[in-house]
């Protein structure tokens, strides 16, 4: 399988004031979503354990996950990969004029495991039918009500994203 795309226009601040420019993107388009219950099938077929004992294992993991990156520490899952969090911060000019009410949010980092990064660096790439794909709707579930802003949009204002480690490939959750 590949990992289908669709080529996406993006309009940004040109290198004049006030000028425009357009860049374009790859994209990548989503076949559909795969359940935690449909990974708890699979695993449940390919070894000796029921699916309601891996769901148990999954929901107790994720529970668990979300205690230790509560209480500041890293989680590492073996080739899964490892979980941290990063704070999402307004800036000052001095050490000393930062106070805790400056601190926004926080946002979970997932960065992959080596089993995971050598997959994902043999993908191929095949440009999407976008008459073939599920619709919006059909890809994603909708977000649970009092989650935060979405991640991927710029919040106004002077911000830092922080935490960020350039050499390391990660996903925002």
């Amino acid at each position: 399988m590949a990992i289908k795309y669709a080529i996406q226009q993006i309009n940004r601040k040109g290198v004049t004031p006030g000028s425009m420019e357009s860049k374009y993107y790859a994209q990548a388009k989503y076949d559909g979503v795969t359940s935690q219950a449909d990974i708890a099938q699979m695993v449940s077929q390919i070894s000796a354990i029921s699916v309601g004992d891996v769901l148990s294992v999954m929901n107790t993991v994720s529970m668990l996950l979300s205690i230790e990156l509560a209480n500041g520490r890293i989680v590492e899952l073996g080739d899964l990969g490892r979980f941290r969090t990063t704070l999402r911060s307004k800036s000052c000019d001095k050490p000393e004029e930062f106070k805790r009410e400056m601190i926004h949010g926080n946002r979970v980092i997932f960065v992959p495991g080596a089993q995971i990064r050598h997959k994902m660096s043999n993908a191929s790439y095949l440009k999407a039918d976008l008459s073939s794909l599920a619709t919006e709707t059909e890809k994603k579930p909708s977000k649970p009500s009092g989650e935060g802003a979405d991640p991927s949009k710029p919040t106004p204002g002077k911000e830092t994203g922080g935490g960020s480690n350039q050499d390391e490939e990660h996903i925002g959750v």
